[in-house]
């Protein structure tokens, strides 16, 4: 499989990515004892597997590749948010490194993941090709990790981001005149690279979509999950991940959280912030 994607990859897929007859990725079925009530339940969950596939509208998109790109600093929740959502799809889902392939990528928060694939070398032309955002400039500042964005990206049927990953994809040219949003803090960069900066948590132009800062990720997978697979799907997946956001401190965004702690907030983010400032045109 992966040798049909990279030039550079030998192992294996993904632990967790999903594909074949069983686009839940689920283990359940491996587990059959002599308990009658155990195998009940395994009945009626193979059961709903089938009623699940047989709903109206339901599809999957098995035989589709997802990458999601891995660069070092990457924010870990743009990932693996919609990682679990994309998973559902039945897509293969796989992390790509703008480094080499089977080496540990550190994410801003400590924690490395270790892709099978290298982003240079892929030859597959993607369903889906998300950009994380976290330390994005260390990403600008790799030329050949922009260059192949710029390729891979022209290939893809959906170009996508999270956070400040937009900033990349609009420094790769991807973006030229396209209704974008990002990260708040760094959302007013985006026209120096002759983007259209739009202040919504998820937003669509042609097979350009973009998300606002690190949770609204979930949204976007979930959009993605509905394109991919039918809105049926998309709820499902949404009942399943209990995702239903009711934060106990609710200032999530400048609006609600205020100017003062807007700016303390702006005056700590200000070194990564100056990292993504367009250069004059």
């Amino acid at each position: 499989m992966n040798d049909e994607l990279n030039d550079t990859a030998e192992t294996a897929a993904l632990p967790g990515h999903t594909a074949g007859n069983d686009p839940t990725g689920s283990t359940l079925f491996s587990v059959v004892g002599d308990d009658p009530a155990k195998q009940d339940a395994i009945d009626r969950s193979i059961a709903a597997h089938h009623t699940l596939a047989a709903r109206p509208g339901m599809r999957f998109a098995t035989g589709k590749t997802i990458l999601i790109v891995l660069h070092p600093g990457f924010e870990l929740l743009d990932v693996v948010g919609p990682f679990h959502f994309l998973a559902a799809t039945g897509a293969d889902v796989h992390f790509v490194t703008t480094g080499s392939a089977d080496e540990a990528v550190l994410s801003s928060s400590g924690v490395a993941l270790v892709p099978a694939l290298a982003l240079h070398g892929m030859r597959v032309a993607p369903e889906v090709l998300l950009v994380p955002g976290g330390d994005t400039g260390i990403l600008l500042r790799d030329a050949r990790a922009m260059a192949d964005l710029r390729r891979l990206g022209d290939q893809a049927t959906y170009v996508t981001s999270v956070c400040s990953g937009s900033i990349a994809l609009a420094a790769a040219g991807l973006l030229e005149g396209r209704r974008a949003t990002s990260h708040w803090s760094v959302r007013h960069l985006l026209a120096g690279y002759g983007a259209v900066e739009v202040n919504e948590r998820v937003v669509e132009d042609g097979n350009r979509l973009t998300a606002a800062g690190v949770t609204a990720g979930m949204d976007l997978a979930i959009k993605l999950v509905s394109y991919l697979c039918g809105d049926e799907m998309a709820r499902f997946a949404v009942l399943g991940a209990e995702y239903a956001p009711e934060p106990p401190i609710d200032t999530g965004t400048p609006e609600k959280a205020g100017p003062a702690l807007t700016d303390l907030s702006r005056d700590f983010l200000a070194p990564l912030v100056e990292e993504l400032r367009a250069p004059a045109r």
